[in-house]
């Protein structure tokens, strides 16, 4: 998916810190002439305070910003907003407002649907902070906004400028909008280390929609997509610094005894002061995983890797100990090849994030376990047309420790009996006469955002015991 052509142009740096000089125009879907001065729209505005010591606190202090501010970036005559220099304070409000309307362009197309921000009834638009004296940034009811952080080589890095950190605030902004939080006090560990890893997921397929970006993740990795890139490192603040990696190697075992004390601070027995992002990493990295086999699959589909170097069904350890022969292998093919390479890939993030949109539209947030987020991203693979891969799917959520068979389910094709929950289904499930048979999950799906319990109370409590390296830390 990208925005439809006759969309209002801005500037963006996909990766502002990690080699991009200068930023990529994109469109967003709304029309020239749609966007306002800020830019604003009906649904979000950005405002620039000339200075903004502290960031909101909820509900102590909230939008919207009454102090003094820069002048609003414009429109230029034929209402794009992509001809303000980078250098002017208008262009910091441009590309947060851009990165914020890019990624719900994206996210809207895959869910098939609006989102309709959960405080909407109290508070009807997104106000947009592009700077704020700290060295976080952070999203809550009514607001996204930015701080700043030195890189290791003392440069300072405004987040405003960072597509993942704000993509990845978008992305919680999106996912309370859609699947609503527990009762007040009931965010579990589960729930809030699946906002963080699909938060990240959210900004990682959101940078992969602009073409730029693809085009270099390929030269860079030569096709290889384990190879450490622009893409897997999410949030870069430097060339060699990122808060997180998608190509991870992290297994549930590797969290456990990893607790939420009933006050909100975590108890961790390894003594690494860790929280809800380390839960979060093995799952982060299983779909990462899925992207990667189903773009594998489809090179080989189009018969552009040979056989000795298609690592699909490999142990980790014979990939690892392959790696040179394999880079060299892919390597060879995209420099003949790279059309069907950028062909595979476009086709492998199109369909993980249809799964991802399944998930996002069915989890209950009272329910919500990573064995069910993989049933469901299953469950859409499956209706996707994607049976022949669930095996090696599922293997990727079972190495890394998640094992969603116990709330899978097979309804049996018409004609074949009635319908039957297999208690543990497993890879001989799909295959033969079952492959006909509709893999399901043995939970009802969430009724939906209009029904959804996201009051400002459970909203609140959830946010306070959501502790980030880009977030507010409020006592």
């Amino acid at each position: 998916m990208t925005a439809a052509t006759g969309g209002t142009r801005f500037r963006l740096f996909p990766a502002y810190a990690a080699g991009y000089a200068e930023p990529e125009t994109v469109e967003v879907s709304l029309p020239p002439g749609t966007i306002g001065p800020g830019p604003s729209d009906p649904w979000m505005y950005a405002v620039h305070p000339l200075r903004k010591d502290d960031p909101y606190d909820p509900p102590s202090t909230m939008p919207p910003f009454r102090g003094p501010t820069y002048p609003p970036a414009l429109p230029g005559p034929h209402g794009h907003f992509d001809h303000i220099p980078t250098d002017a304070p208008e262009f910091l409000a441009a590309h947060l407002y851009g990165t914020v309307r890019h990624t719900l362009d994206i996210w809207e197309f895959y869910l098939g649907r609006k989102v309709v921000w959960w405080h909407a009834p109290r508070i009807p638009r997104l106000e947009l902070i592009p700077f704020v004296h700290w060295q976080n940034a952070h999203s809550g009811p009514g607001f996204i906004e930015m701080g700043e952080k030195p890189s290791h080589n003392g440069r300072e890095q405004p987040f405003c400028l960072n597509f993942d950190v704000i993509a990845h605030e978008t992305g919680h902004a999106i996912m309370f909008s859609m699947i609503g939080v527990p009762d007040e006090g009931g965010a579990s560990e589960p729930f809030l280390a699946f906002h963080e890893s699909f938060s990240d997921l959210i900004a990682l397929i959101g940078v992969m929609e602009i073409p730029s970006v693809t085009r270099r993740l390929l030269e860079q990795t030569d096709g290889n997509l384990y190879v450490l890139n622009i893409v897997n490192r999410i949030g870069a603040i430097s060339d060699s610094e990122q808060v997180r990696l998608a190509s991870n190697i992290r297994t549930m075992a590797d969290v456990v005894g990893l607790l939420m004390a009933p006050d909100g601070s975590w108890i961790d027995p390894s003594g690494q002061h860790r929280n809800q992002h380390a839960i979060a990493e093995p799952l982060t990295g299983a779909v990462f995983d899925t992207l990667v086999e189903l773009y594998q699959d489809g090179l080989a589909a189009r018969g552009l890797i040979p056989a000795e170097a298609d690592a699909r069904g490999w142990t980790r350890d014979e990939v690892e100990q392959s790696i040179d022969a394999v880079h060299a292998s892919s390597a060879a093919a995209f420099a003949r090849f790279a059309q069907g390479f950028h062909a595979a890939l476009d086709d492998a993030r199109h369909i993980v994030a249809r799964c991802m949109a399944h998930v996002i539209l069915t989890v209950r947030p009272e329910t919500l376990s990573f064995p069910i987020v993989a049933a469901r991203f299953l469950e859409a693979a499956a209706a996707l047309g994607q049976t022949h891969h669930l095996p090696a799917l599922l293997d990727h959520f079972l190495w890394r420790g998640i094992d969603p068979r116990p709330v899978l389910g097979i309804a049996v094709a018409p004609g074949r009996g009635r319908l039957r929950q297999s208690p543990r289904v497993s890879p001989r499930h799909f295959s033969g006469g079952e492959r006909r048979g509709r893999l399901y999950v043995a939970e009802v799906p969430n009724p939906g955002p209009d029904r959804a319990c996201c009051d400002a109370r459970s909203f609140i409590a959830a946010r306070r015991r959501m502790t980030h390296a880009h977030r507010a830390h409020p006592e």
